[in-house]
């Protein structure tokens, strides 16, 4: 399943839009993006940036999913490397660990990148609190790729949504407040995914609810 941008054209007005938003963020933060200020970096009107990209809530939405979408990309790519599947959740763990790392927006969204002290709430809001579309897309993409894959799977359809999730939630987790390496941690939830498999070998498998 190798989802990619939303966005119909590289070269369309909305993705140069988006492009010229994503350099004020990282120039100066999210509190910085104005319709007026996008529409003279395209050389578009401002009525017309409005028509392409809705309310600052709807671009802040837009700049999310574009980056969800070209990382799911990257994590269909590392999973389609290893023909083994604890080895391709590792590989495709520490590849998104590591490209968030260098992600300048992401590290600005996160308070972390070129501007001191600065956090873009609106966009940090979109990356935690409303996660659900990150996460259940993530998810859907992941569980996809597994299947495509890997089959047959050691895990019933139960046991690998869950699987899948945890392994979002986890990465997600170690995106938005890294605790070590992005190699450390690919190797944690790779061991957990590894242990996961173990149990349901021996017939551990998780109870119907």
């Amino acid at each position: 399943m190798n989802l990619k941008r939303r966005e119909t054209k590289a070269g369309s007005i909305r993705e140069r839009l988006l492009d010229a938003a994503k350099q004020i963020i990282q120039q100066s933060g999210w509190g910085a993006v104005t319709m007026g200020k996008l529409a003279a970096a395209v050389g578009v009107s401002r009525q017309t940036a409005h028509t392409e990209l809705g309310t600052k809530h709807q671009l802040a939405e837009s700049l999310v999913q574009r980056e969800l979408f070209d990382f799911l990309t990257f994590v269909h790519d590392r999973l389609a490397a290893e023909t083994e599947l604890v080895a391709g959740i590792q590989s495709a763990a520490r590849g998104v660990l590591e490209q968030a790392e260098e992600n300048i927006l992401l590290r600005t969204v996160l308070g972390s990148g070129s501007i001191p002290n600065e956090t873009d709430n609106e966009l940090l809001k979109l990356l935690t609190i409303d996660s659900g579309f990150i996460v259940d897309t993530a998810v859907e993409a992941v569980r996809a790729n597994v299947v495509e894959l890997y089959s047959p799977l050691p895990f019933n359809q139960q046991e690998l949504d869950i699987a899948a999730e945890s392994i979002v939630r986890l990465v997600l987790s170690h995106v938005v407040r890294p605790s070590k390496p992005a190699a450390e941690a690919a190797a944690d939830i790779a061991r957990i995914v590894e242990l996961a498999i173990a149990g349901v070998v021996a017939g551990v498998s998780v109870p119907a609810s």
